[in-house]
């Protein structure tokens, strides 16, 4: 007898059979697939061209991508960038590690190039911050056209690299009809650092001290410190980079890396005086402005100024001038001196400005010196006032500040003309009591607004004073008081490490040394060699404490070396 099953029954049982069945499910392999941009290439021999690489999905656990070439002879690539090498065909290939991934690949043809092109190098290391300049030939002649493949490493413009941070860029110059193309890469490297002291020689008194600053760039690394060190402590002593004089000596003090990668040094010597003093002299006038021209100007110079050593005033307003074209001052008498004459073969100028008219310096001088395929420019007047109208012309100042001196007192021309030379002012040449018609003219025509008037009512009477733009006094009772009147005027201007010192008694050796002081951005002292002023010395001992460099200009008998003693007195 055959069993009934009731129809509800008949439903469970086939519900629970299907239940009871394992049903495989599809698991998740983790396979990737590598899309390329580009299916096909054509390039020419060494010409470059880049490949983009997808991994799929965009979830994909691992996106890495390795490059393969079918042929690196005819093609390499190196992180999807394709060189041409040879003429030929290959398959450029990208393929991701993941299991059952799906590679990419891009077929490339390799063509000989229409032109004929050469890099001089093809790889080159550059420090950041520095700069190489790249050069192409190409033939036939074109155009090119220069890329980096990393601007914030590398950046190119017309062949010149400019290198921007650390890390490597392929640089790419390609023909302009894109024939062709040349590559060179370029490693960056970070500046090793240097270290560099605010001096380089140095002298000091006894137990005298002063600071030494180093400047280090770039920054040390973090574990790396500066050291100090003394090569003679029982000289020169060193703590911190304040170095004291010990004995009498030299020594040498060096700041160095504590890792050794870089050091600097300075050269420090101990005198009773404490000054490096430099004497500039000679057996005349003469001989001592060349001892002061190879001094400032131990390179020779493209131009020089000529002046007469018998009198003063058409070379008062002369070293702004000087200034202007960084050139030394040398005098003449009637005929050039042999020594002055070896001078300018030694400059080597291609120009000399002559101060003054043909009564000052003979037309002949000025033929000698084109004979020797000099130029000239004669600045002149029909007086001294005129002449130094004429100077400022051709300084080309034409506003600003002027300074105006009695034509017959040279001390105040010559202690101010190195701060004049500095900031390009024009020295004016004045009488007393009359204001001359040529320097009004120059003045009322131009657009000065403040003038510097050098000397009391004795000197320049307040008549002429008053025509005068914003005019202001510097006055003293002599020329020493003036002399130093004036420094105390102008000396944040100035650079008081280094001063230059010339008699008061006679004008030669302070205007050939006016140059110079201006080239050094100094001043000149003034001094009596007999009977040194208190004036003088009460401004060196509050204002000259730091002055390191003494110019002086004269043998013994002109400024002798008790008064530089007395002078800069510790």
């Amino acid at each position: 007898m055959k069993k009934k099953y009731s129809t509800p029954l008949l439903c469970f049982l086939l519900i629970f059979s299907l239940l009871s069945i394992s049903i495989p499910v599809s698991a998740n392999t983790g396979s990737t697939s590598v899309i390329l941009d580009k299916s096909t290439i054509v390039l020419t021999i060494g010409q470059t061209d880049t490949l983009t690489a997808t991994v799929l999905p965009a979830d994909a656990p691992n996106k890495n991508v390795t490059w393969i070439s079918s042929n690196p002879n005819v093609v390499k690539v190196f992180n999807g960038v394709l060189m041409g090498l040879s003429e030929g065909t290959a398959y450029i290939t990208a393929m991701n590690p993941s299991p059952n991934s799906n590679y990419g690949s891009c077929y490339v043809i390799v063509k000989k190039p229409n032109s004929d092109m050469k890099i001089n190098k093809t790889s080159s290391t550059l420090t950041v911050g520095s700069t190489e300049t790249l050069t192409v030939t190409i033939s036939p002649s074109q155009a090119v056209h220069w890329t980096s493949s990393n601007t914030e490493i590398v950046q190119v413009f017309n062949g010149v690299l400019m290198a921007q941070k650390a890390g490597t860029a392929l640089i790419t110059a390609t023909a302009a009809d894109g024939s062709n193309s040349v590559t060179c890469m370029v490693t960056v490297t970070d500046a090793p650092a240097s270290i560099t002291l605010n001096k380089s020689n140095l002298t000091l008194a006894l137990k005298e001290s002063k600071t030494l600053i180093a400047t280090v760039s770039p920054p040390l690394p973090y574990s790396t410190y500066l050291m100090w060190q003394s090569s003679n402590p029982g000289i020169v002593a060193v703590s911190g980079g304040v170095v004291t004089g010990v004995n009498l000596g030299t020594a040498v003090i060096t700041a160095i890396a504590s890792d050794g990668s870089c050091r600097a040094t300075c050269n420090i010597t101990v005198t009773e005086t404490g000054l490096n003093a430099s004497r500039l002299g000679g057996a005349n006038r003469y001989e001592t402005s060349v001892q002061i021209s190879k001094e400032g100007w131990p390179n020779g110079s493209p131009y020089a100024v000529l002046a007469t050593g018998n009198n003063y005033p058409d070379a008062l307003s002369a070293a702004p001038l000087a200034q202007k074209y960084t050139a030394p001052i040398l005098l003449t008498d009637k005929t050039l001196p042999q020594v002055t004459l070896n001078e300018i073969v030694r400059l080597n100028p291609s120009q000399i400005f002559i101060c003054g008219g043909t009564g000052a310096i003979s037309k002949t001088i000025e033929n000698q010196l084109n004979s020797m395929g000099i130029t000239t420019m004669r600045l002149e007047g029909k007086d001294r006032y005129e002449t130094s109208v004429s100077i400022a012309k051709e300084l080309g100042a034409t506003s600003g500040e002027l300074i105006l001196v009695n034509g017959y007192e040279w001390s105040d021309a010559l202690s101010i003309s190195p701060i004049a030379a500095k900031n390009g002012t024009p020295i004016l040449l004045t009488d007393k009591d009359v204001f001359p018609d040529s320097v009004k003219t120059f003045v009322g025509s131009n657009n000065f607004y403040k003038t510097y008037i050098l000397g009391g009512t004795d000197l320049i009477s307040n008549q002429v004073k008053n025509q005068l733009p914003g005019s202001e006094r510097i006055e003293g009772s002599n020329k020493y008081e003036r002399n130093i009147n004036i420094l105390k005027k102008f000396e944040s201007n100035l650079d008081l490490s280094k001063i230059c010192v010339a008699t008061g008694a006679d004008f030669p050796d302070a205007l050939s040394g006016s140059a110079l002081a201006a080239k050094l951005s100094s001043a000149i002292v003034l001094v009596d060699n007999n009977n040194l002023k208190s004036v003088t010395t009460q401004y060196s001992t509050k204002s000259l404490k730091q002055t390191d460099d003494v110019y002086v200009f004269g043998l013994q008998g002109v400024v002798s070396d008790n008064v530089i003693s007395k002078l800069f007195a510790k």
